[in-house]
């Protein structure tokens, strides 16, 4: 019956309307001047009331154009062509209306831009070329109003609960102020900070990559858009700041401040927080984004495969979320950036500092299968503290050094000091109950890391469009030490569960160090080889020396050195990669096409045994893509790559375990490279008019000759592993996406699905195990976003199937949903009341016998106060209903697992907020 009755609702909000539209308006597009039919002249209709566009069309060859199946009320009509003026008429419709207006006489204006102009009046909304500009004034928002709220009401905009911004169907991960960083280019602080009426523009545009930046030649469709918030004059400099205060004033607490001003291109900010909630304060999560400059590392892994990752400085390692344990976290930073010489050179600095602790007690439990029948029950409980706590500076240098030529320089350096310490006992029994092995171990660990990186950036353009000239230079050095010990007592049981001999006992102490410097070049130069054609190459070179001290000595020995644990190596990477991809553009679909080669040279050596291990190979990497335009928001891509990927060190020559006596690892010098082959493809469609959106995707890929483990386990549970070949690795995907946005009633609709398929193979105890694993997952989500009311759900449903060759514990298949629902709603005296809801159900099932079924329900109580709502006071509480449990469990082919980790319990805080924004030049207001 409910299925019926949603039915039935969603028909009646799809379908009703259409039934009712029965007015129409035609008419023919000419030049008074020339007496010419205006083929394409584009013709929009408003909704008078709230500059909504309502229909768009392009007049014919012969200038005619109609707009039908139209309900009754007040409307604009504009008619637009390039070079001539607007023509805008004021119409009111009932029913039935049939307007004709006969020839619309469009006059010349040669100052008229290439564009299109939605609303001439306010002009609401403009479209020229891939831009999309909203005239902040136009869309109407309640006082006091923040930027994420205006956000919320620009049509083909979505903003959910926690910040994420979608346009046209695509992520928005880039927000600029006034085409600036914000703080940095993180969307969340400028939606909280910057208040809805100091905006006069938002725009929105295709990302481009850097090499479209620099080329000015587009390359494909973009994944990404950007957003540009353009500021009213008087509100281009201005302050914030926050104070947030939130306690229980006994366990638990969530505290944090930041200030900062902007004045033109100055920018400049503190902060600091404490929280051992594991939630944010509201500083800490508007400045945690800060980083240096972005660039392009040239990676080459002891395995020979390249990898150009984006970072700027010292790889995100400021971001933390854990997902266990009791956490205290405390952060503290400073950004400053400015711009000087008529913006020619600017500078951006950014300072971070943390100290963060978490301590955690987990439990395990685990059922293996081996391919002879025997099942191994293992459990174990451990406790562990880690502590990590260190600095961080990132920057850039910008410089423009003519019209054409810009160099930039990056830079980044980091001390970090880690501690650890780490208790667990272990046990197995056989299927009969018996003792297989048990064991106790204890580790302790101190270390210290540091690390400096840059690059050194010069990009040239040329007179002639699409020549390019990038030049980048970058060097790193890293250096680590730790010092810890590692205990264990271990026990092994005959058939019968008696001990077999005395316990074996380790008692190690480690002493560790290392160091690495690189220094990478890459050149990459593009060519416009005719005006579809364009050719793009690169060469990159780069060596690494390295060395690394493992000293392990026996504690029980007087603290003698163990030689067959300790290791002294001394390791040379030289790698040399050539690419070329050859790329042309037509009117509809651009082709592209190349290879990347990587020729790598490292040497090993083992200066304590005197031992070499060299290697010299050559790595392919071919790629093609192709991306064919269907109409002005619709494309299909089709995409390849492969790649070469060499054995690592690891699986070649390992560096011997001594934490745990029950794992062995042995090398395999006899291994051969695999090679990688992945396909995709991509479909997308976005409507501005009906504001609706889809994407379909898929992708394959399978390896030859790929590196898989080979496991012996024995009588007692010991594992033995190494590394060969084999050919069996395959996976498939496919998915799709739907969004349906009705601005009207500020209602949003979506559906995600996908399937995946992935087959994986490797030996256990000289059986091939091949494990193949099916999911299917259905993610709905709806949302409403009225003036007073918010809500959002999005149910999720997942399916899954695990079956292994050599025999399943059960029969592999699992079945869970999950749904999170929020609200917010506005209650009168400035009071708001938010709740969160987050229910988890896993039925039982052939490995379970027990369903869990979990909600998680948050809420809080806020009011404001003061004459512009500067002062929030708040209540509010954490899992309400007192059912975390730190549970989770898995279900394989031959293994089945269930965990609980230490949880933060339920807890309320009592909270104050105090945000101060504003501008040196008092606002207009609205």
């Amino acid at each position: 019956m409910l299925k019926q009755l949603f039915s039935v609702l969603i028909f009646s909000l799809l379908f009703f309307p259409v039934l009712a539209q029965n007015a129409s308006i035609k008419g023919v597009v000419v030049d008074t001047v020339e007496k010419t039919k205006l083929q394409n002249s584009t013709i929009l209709l408003i909704r008078s009331k709230d500059s909504i566009l309502v229909k768009d069309t392009r007049a014919k060859a012969n200038g005619a154009f109609e707009l039908s199946n139209l309900k009754k009320g007040n409307y604009t009509l504009v008619v637009t062509f390039p070079k001539m003026a607007d023509y805008i008429r004021d119409i009111q419709l009932s029913d039935s209306s049939k307007f004709n207006l006969g020839h619309i006489a469009m006059d010349s204006k040669a100052t008229l831009l290439n564009e299109v102009v939605i609303k001439a009046q306010k002009q609401a909304i403009s479209i020229k070329g891939d831009t999309i500009t909203y005239q902040a004034d136009s869309f109407a928002v309640k006082p006091h109003a923040n930027l994420q709220d205006l956000l919320r009401r620009l049509p083909g905009v979505e903003v959910d609960k926690d910040g994420a911004i979608k346009a046209g169907g695509k992520d928005v991960n880039t927000l600029l102020v006034d085409g600036e960083e914000f703080f940095g280019d993180d969307p969340l602080l400028a939606q909280k900070y910057l208040k809805a009426n100091a905006v006069s523009e938002v725009q929105i545009y295709d990302k481009k990559t850097k090499t479209e930046e620099l080329s000015g030649i587009k390359e494909g469709d973009a994944k990404e858009k950007v957003m540009n918030i353009k500021l009213k004059e008087n509100a281009k400099n201005g302050y914030l700041s926050t104070l947030d205060a939130n306690s229980d004033l006994k366990h638990y607490k969530n505290i944090g401040g930041m200030a900062g001003i902007y004045k033109n291109k100055l920018k400049t900010a503190v902060f600091g927080s404490n929280s051992n909630t594991n939630q944010d304060s509201k500083a800490s999560a508007a400045m945690s984004k800060l980083k240096g400059n972005d660039y392009d590392v040239i990676e080459v892994g002891d395995d020979g495969s390249t990898v150009m990752i984006s970072y700027g400085g010292s790889r995100d390692e400021d971001d933390f979320s854990p997902s266990s344990g009791l956490p205290d976290v405390t952060g503290y930073g400073a950004h400053f950036s400015n711009k000087w010489n008529e913006n020619k050179i600017g500078l951006k600095l950014n300072y971070k500092g943390s100290d963060r602790n978490i301590l955690d007690r987990t439990t395990s439990k685990n059922q293996s299968l081996l391919p002879n029948g025997t099942n191994f029950f293992s459990e174990s409980n451990s406790n562990s503290e880690t502590r990590n706590t260190g600095q961080s500076l990132k920057g850039s240098v910008d410089i423009k050094l003519d019209s054409l030529s810009t160099l930039k320089i990056s830079f980044a350096g980091s001390k970090r000091k880690n501690s650890s310490q780490y208790i667990s006992t272990n046990e197995t029994k056989n299927g009969e109950g018996i003792f297989v092995n048990n064991s106790n171990q204890s580790n302790d660990n101190n270390g210290d890391n540091n690390l400096f990186n840059g690059n050194i950036n010069y990009s040239k353009k040329f007179v002639k469009k699409g020549r390019t000239l990038s030049i980048d230079l970058q060097p790193e050095t890293k250096n680590s030490t730790s010092l810890g010990t590692s205990r264990s007592v271990t026990n092994y049981y005959d058939d019968n569960g008696i001990p077999k001999g005395l316990p074996i006992t380790q008692d190690f102490l480690n002493d560790n160090s290392g160091h690495e410097s690189s220094l990478g070049t890459r050149i990459a130069y593009t060519e416009p080889l005719g005006k579809q054609f364009s050719l793009q190459t690169a060469y990159s070179f780069k060596t690494v020396s390295s060395n690394s001290h493992k000293l392990v000595f026996d504690k029980s020995l007087n603290n003698k050195r163990v030689d067959s644990l300790s290791n002294n190596f001394d390791f040379n990477n030289f790698s040399n990669i050539g690419k070329v991809v050859l790329q042309y553009r037509a009117k509809k679909f651009t082709l592209s096409g190349g290879a990347e080669a990587t020729q790598t040279i490292f040497e090993l050596n083992d200066l304590d045994r005197n031992n070499k291990f060299n290697r010299d190979y050559l790595n392919w990497a071919p790629q093609s893509n192709f991306n064919y335009k269907l109409g002005k928001s619709t494309s299909v891509s089709l995409n390849y790559n492969g790649n070469t990927r060499q054995p690592s060190l690891d699986q070649l020559q390992p560096i011997r375990q001594i934490n745990n006596p029950l794992y062995e690892i042995k090398g395999n010098p006899n291994l051969k490279p695999s090679f990688n082959n992945n396909f995709g493809f991509n479909f997308n469609i976005y409507q501005q008019k009906s504001q609706m959106y889809a994407y379909l995707y898929g992708g394959y890929s399978f390896t030859k000759n790929a590196v898989v483990s080979v496991r012996t386990v024995d009588e007692v549970n010991k594992t033995t592993s190494s590394y060969i070949n084999l050919n069996g690795n395959n996976s498939f995907y496919a998915g799709a996406s739907f969004n349906k946005s009705f601005s009207k009633i500020h209602f949003n609709a979506g559906l995600n699905a996908n399937f995946n398929h992935s087959t994986s193979v490797s030996i256990l105890n000289n059986k091939l195990n091949e494990n193949v694993n099916n999911s299917i997952n259905i993610r709905p989500r709806f949302s409403y976003y009225g003036n007073k009311v918010q809500v959002q759900y999005n149910p999720s449903i997942t399916f899954s199937n695990s079956q292994s060759s050599i025999g399943s514990i059960n029969n592999g298949k699992n079945f869970y949903h999950n749904h999170d629902i929020s609200g917010n709603i506005e209650l009168p005296y400035n009071t708001e009341f938010n709740t969160s809801i987050s229910l988890s159900y896993q039925p039982a099932n052939a490995s379970f016998s027990r369903p869990v079924n979990i909600a998680i329900w948050n809420a809080y109580l806020s009011k404001k106060m003061l004459k512009a709502q500067e002062l929030e006071l708040k209540v509010s509480i954490s899992d309400i209903l007192a059912e975390k449990n730190g549970y989770n469990r898995y279900v394989g082919g031959n293994n089945i697992s269930e965990y609980t980790n230490t949880f933060i319990p339920r807890y309320v805080l009592i909270g104050l907020t105090y945000n101060l924004t504003g501008n040196f030049i008092k606002q207009d207001k609205k």
